[in-house]
């Protein structure tokens, strides 16, 4: 009897050798390839494996998940495991297996006089069985006697550290020229590493260029989703699969690009890397290259073959509010089944169950205060436990609990009938519901619903046998109500920017967006333009098909949108007219700001509504400091009352890039809050310094329990009007009604 334990969730298949043979193209001579060579080292934590792999029990495993690229091929693979035995096991019969789609590939024995102390192995493995979608199984075999075994004794564990490292040698197999493989070279769903995908366009692109380059790096972000995205700007092809966008007059150099009449998607060799691809977006000016780019987004183009043309393009209607993949709708109820892509991510089966995960990614701007909180009904199936008292079903939001229910024992079901009803694609065993309430407090942008079902074996005496394999299952209809959500926020908060693009991811299109930057900018600008367009594609889902950019002199023409600003050095347009709301200013030289505090209150900003502490605006203090310096800056657009600002500045070019480099770092990410943060080589601070301003709607008598909230003796003056009011009026009312009485007596 067998355990097992999926710290990742992945769609094992395998892929028939004729389809990859139609991908690939088939040499026509050994010496017709020079692919080029990568060596990796992947953590197992990079796999999956958030903490160090417990394995437990007589025989337990954990399944890890193995992708490997469409036009990568395995040469040499070998994993380096860092490990623990238990001190109570018996060395000769112990042991951690090693395979790749249930083939063994190695084991790691139990050495005695090492027990109980880290270890290190290298473990080489075959290449021929990395496929496509594989498995890397650690099964745990131990013994601690020759005897009857309890299979739960505590002697029995073994500890893999999920710093181990797989180490790759791969090379690359060259693709045929084919607009249907899309968007495979560039992006590889298998491909878990970080997403780092060059752009090549003319030395100073005009801006409309910039904006066609805008699209797709929001769209390859959204396919990249949680690994991140980076885009390296230049102006000449540089080593790797690489996008260039080009129109007739405005073209790169270093690779050869035809002048086209119409909007043009073509796929070509790249010019000095053998193996790797270059996209050719094409257009005859700026307009037909916006076309090209839609289409390539939106797939309305017949993509096939080595070139596309591309006719008319029609954007899908705009966006509603909130209206992504990636963000749960309010005002609705929801089933926790649409939360999860497979339904397979609700069911769990072994010795020791995995928690169930189900991701709950909120509109940043969800307003959650004097809520009673978010209401779930729920049901689940497990294998009924012993007895009453011994299991339970313990449900938590990130990491924090929210309630826990007793799991009851066969005996304990309403009905004594020897049938057995099976449900139709479900897992079996006792069924239940609960209701439960999430409390407001504990949401945030960014949740994730965890359900730890803890049910012991059933027969725990000694030689007897024992079940060793218990199942748990959330079903797919339980609901959580989300009805009593509203959308309402107090900005500048940083944090909601740099968690969920707040407040541009709004509308996931970007409708209602605009990047500004200097007339001409530079590729550090370009990239960290792409760079952000690409987290807010990962945090909504959705190409940002209706994205402006504008240079700094037409920021006016844009004054009805939030304004997304990017500049260098001490005095960048649009910001140095923008000096009385900007919280801080930079210079090479020297920098001047409001009077800086630390920050330390704004925890109580992401969803309670409180009032962030406020310091004056009025002085300014001046310093002088060497090296450089970024900053991100949230404030009320001055154009356009209602409307958010938020700048990325630096004292030079180069140092965006370390700006870049944080919103990517999910550390830094996270201590990044108010409405200054400032980031020094790898350090970063964040500060609440200029004045607050809220946008979004609530219904009337919350409205004005709101703004009460921080004016306690103004609410009790309120109360106290209203009281004198109504005691006038009944007084009134009485005393009419006291003259008739006497009128009529009379």
């Amino acid at each position: 009897m067998v355990g097992h334990a999926a710290l990742s969730e992945v769609q094992v298949a395998n892929v028939a050798q004729d389809v990859v043979n139609q991908a690939l193209q088939t040499p026509t001579g050994a010496g017709s390839t020079d692919s080029s060579v990568r060596n990796q080292q992947i953590l197992l934590r990079d796999l999956g494996a958030q903490v160090p792999i417990e394995l437990r029990g007589i025989d337990q495993s954990v399944y890890l998940p193995l992708s490997m690229r469409l036009d990568e091929t395995v040469q040499k693979a070998r994993l380096r495991l860092n490990y623990t035995f238990s001190p109570g096991l018996l060395a000769d019969l112990s042991q951690i297996k090693v395979s790749i789609n249930d083939e063994v590939l190695g084991t790691v024995p139990a050495v005695k006089g090492k027990l109980g102390s880290p270890q290190s192995a290298d473990i080489e493995l075959d290449p021929r069985y990395f496929t496509e979608y594989a498995k890397l199984r650690l099964q745990f075999i131990g013994h601690y006697t020759t005897d009857c075994e309890y299979p739960f004794h505590t002697s029995l564990w073994a500890q893999v550290s999920n710093q181990s490292v797989l180490e790759l040698t791969t090379r690359r197999l060259p693709l045929r020229n084919d607009l249907s493989l899309l968007p495979t070279p560039f992006f590889d769903v298998r491909d878990a590493a970080r997403l780092r995908l060059p752009f090549v366009m003319a030395s100073q692109p005009p801006l409309d260029v910039v904006r066609s380059a805008g699209v797709p790096s929001s769209w390859f972000g959204a396919l990249a989703s949680y690994r991140g995205a980076d885009f390296p700007v230049s102006s000449k092809v540089p080593a790797g699969h690489t996008i260039v966008l080009a129109t007739n007059e405005h073209r790169p150099t270093g690779v050869e690009i035809p002048t086209v009449e119409q909007p043009t998607l073509k796929l070509i060799d790249h010019p000095s890397d053998p193996g790797a691809k270059v996209l050719l977006v094409l257009g005859r000016d700026g307009a037909q290259l916006s076309q090209a780019v839609d289409a390539l987004v939106l797939g309305q183009a017949a993509l096939s073959g080595e070139q596309a043309s591309v006719g008319k393009v029609e954007l899908p209607a705009r966006l509603a509010a909130h209206d992504a993949p990636n963000i749960v709708k309010t005002g609705t109820v929801v089933k926790l089944g649409q939360l999860v892509g497979n339904s397979q991510a609700l069911q769990v089966t072994g010795t020791t169950l995995p928690v169930i995960r189900l991701p709950l990614r909120l509109p940043a701007d969800t307003f959650a205060w004097r809520t009673e909180g978010v209401p779930i009904e729920l049901r689940y199936r497990y294998t009924p436990p012993a007895q009453l008292g011994t299991a339970r079903l313990a449900v938590q939001i990130n990491d924090q609990l929210v309630e826990s229910f007793l799991l009851r024992p066969a005996a304990a079901q309403s009905t004594q009938s020897q049938r057995m009803l099976l449900p139709f694609l479900e897992i079996g065993g006792t069924f239940d519901r609960q209701d439960l309430v999430v409390p407001a407090f504990q949401l945030g942008s960014t949740n994730e619903l965890q359900f730890r079902f803890e049910i012991p074996p059933v027969e725990s005496s000694r030689c007897r046998d024992t079940v060793l394999v218990s199942q748990a299952s959330v079903d797919a209809d339980s609901t959580i109500d989300l009805r009593n959500l509203e959308h309402y926020a107090t900005l500048p908060n940083l944090a909601m920017y740099a968690n969920s693009g707040f407040p541009f991811t709004k509308f996931a299109d970007l409708a209602e967006t605009a990047v500004v930057m200097s007339d001409q900018p530079g590729p550090e600008e370009i990239e960290t333009a792409l760079g952000v367009l690409g987290q807010m594609g990962a945090a909504t889902g959705v190409a940002g098909t209706r994205l402006q950019v504008v240079g700094a002199s037409q920021v006016k023409s844009v004054a009805d949108r939030d304004l997304l600003v990017i500049a260098t050095g001490p005095s960048p347009a649009p910001l140095d007219g923008w000096s009385q709301s900007l919280p801080t200013h930079l210079d090479a030289a020297a920098r001047g700001n409001s009077p800086l505090t630390r920050f330390s209150d704004t925890a109580s900003e992401w969803f309670t509504g409180a009032t962030p502490r406020r310091y004056p605006g009025k002085a300014w203090t001046e310093w002088k400091s060497e090296g450089p310096l970024a900053a991100l800056m949230g404030f009320e657009s001055p154009l356009s009352a209602g409307r958010s600002v938020v700048a990325l500045q630096a004292t030079d070019p180069a140092t965006l890039g370390a700006m870049r480099v944080a919103l990517l770092d999910p550390a830094k990410v996270a201590r990044m809050q108010g409405d200054l943060v400032l980031v020094r080589g790898s350090q970063l601070e964040s500060f609440r310094v200029g004045d607050v301003y809220q946008v979004g709607e609530l219904r009337w008598w919350r409205w004005v329990w709101y703004q009460m909230r921080g004016h306690p003796l103004l609410l009790v003056l309120l109360v106290a009007v209203i009281s004198l009011l109504l005691a006038l009026t009944l007084y009134r009312a009485l005393r009419a009604r006291a003259e008739r009485r006497v009128q009529g007596e009379s």
